[in-house]
């Protein structure tokens, strides 16, 4: 009888966009450092990161609206 929810969201659409957001400006700043200025690589980055996170979210929503 204590049985727990079964979640029907998965994890990964959970960390999507915080994990873009991360690991885009991280890529960013270490590219835009190599080819001369960290700030706009680690903005670039960033917006890169927010665009990929948010296409996982939306993946995401889609596998979890499919579930019963």
């Amino acid at each position: 009888m204590d049985e727990q929810p079964r979640r029907s969201f998965p994890l990964w659409g959970s960390l999507a966009i915080p994990a873009g957001v991360l690991w885009g400006t991280l890529l960013g700043v270490v590219t835009g450092a190599f080819f001369g200025n960290a700030l706009i690589g680690g903005l670039i980055g960033a917006g890169l990161g927010i665009g990929i996170g948010l296409t996982l979210f939306a993946a995401a929503i889609v596998i979890a609206s499919g579930k019963v």
